[in-house]
């Protein structure tokens, strides 16, 4: 196959420096032959590929798609132009602010004959795909429970970080409620028989429209006894870990278990034979992703997650903020802490 041409919205993104640039260059499948930023100079190592202003990536006919690494309010926004413009769109997550958004970006995909597929790089993970895969296969027995946390610190030097913002689509459940999601989402789909939340609030950075979810947790129950638990915060230390208890057995990826990379090689399984280390080979799970992108591009292979199961994820925060907001909160929405 030819190599997708792919330009880059967004070419200071901390994503695209430490994580894209790298895998576009490791993929046979795509090509770097662009890139745009709304201020400042791009990085010197894609210098030679600045293509201006947004609007002239998009309409440069040398361009196939588009990686969209911008604030999570710009996402609709600029996936539409660029489809409209022809363009595919591979943006990051979440993919809007809401289902709805999700829901009138899908469409101006398949009004336009374009893919838009959205970023969420994990389940690209071998370490990630092979857990979920002995789970729902029954090597735990009957699934009980599951329980996600992704949490890390975004210190003072980050004010002005549009993730403090909530008009700028901020937050923690925003952030990283996909990753926590998933394991959830795979196994037992997204509609609980009941659902709590609760929120404590950021305090109020300089320049934000007001405060935003610090931390989220929430807990998603099934009538037959099952139970999902995720925690998303800012604040806390970080942590990312994944346990699913089953009635035959457990497991737990603990450290990186979301982000993968080199050292995503094991897991940790107990059961009545006692506890084991399972050892899967790691790769590159940023590259993987846009190579499967590139081959639903040519047409080779669909992307592997469906309009319905992206908007289903959104419509899951939807309902946690929402919520969250309607008093279930550890915090007042005006105090600083």
């Amino acid at each position: 196959m030819t190599p997708v041409r792919i330009g880059v919205l967004g070419a200071r993104s901390m994503i695209a420096r430490l994580a894209l640039y790298g895998a576009i260059a490791d993929s046979a499948e795509a090509d770097l032959v662009a890139v745009a930023a709304s201020s400042g100079p791009v990085p010197d190592h894609v210098a030679h590929l600045d293509s201006g202003s947004y609007d002239e990536l998009i309409a440069d006919p040398d361009i196939d798609a588009v990686y969209i690494a911008l604030p999570n309010d710009m996402h609709r926004p600029w996936a539409i132009a660029a489809m409209t413009a022809g363009k595919h769109v591979l943006c990051e997550k979440p993919l809007g602010r809401s289902a709805h958004d999700a829901e009138a970006m899908f469409a101006v995909a398949a009004e336009t004959g374009t893919v838009l597929a959205e970023a969420w790089m994990t389940p690209f993970d071998p370490r990630w795909s092979d857990a979920i895969g002995r789970a729902a296969n029954g090597e735990l027995g009957d699934l009980r429970s599951i329980d996600a946390s992704f949490t890390f610190t975004i210190g003072p030097e980050a004010a002005g970080n549009y993730r403090w913002d909530p008009d700028k689509g901020g937050g923690a459940l925003a952030d990283v409620g996909v990753y926590c999601l998933g394991a959830v989402e795979a196994l037992w789909g997204l509609e609980p028989d009941d659902l709590e939340a609760s929120i404590v609030w950021s305090e109020l950075q300089d320049g934000a429209s007001g405060p935003t979810d610090a931390t989220t947790s929430a807990t998603l129950r099934w009538a037959d006894g099952r139970a999902a638990s995720i925690r998303c915060s800012f604040v806390e230390q970080e942590r990312q870990r994944l346990e699913i208890v089953g009635s035959d057995g457990s497991l737990v990826i603990d450290g990186d278990a979301f982000t993968g990379g080199v050292n995503a090689t094991e897991f940790e399984m107990s059961g009545p034979g006692g506890v084991t280390r399972v050892t899967v080979e790691a790769d590159n799970l940023y590259r993987r992703m846009v190579d499967q992108f590139s081959r639903a591009v040519h047409n080779v292979e669909p992307w592997s997650r469906s309009p319905e199961s992206v908007t289903a994820m959104l419509g899951m925060v939807d309902q946690i903020r929402a919520r969250s907001l309607l008093g279930n909160t550890e915090a007042d929405p005006d105090a600083t802490g």
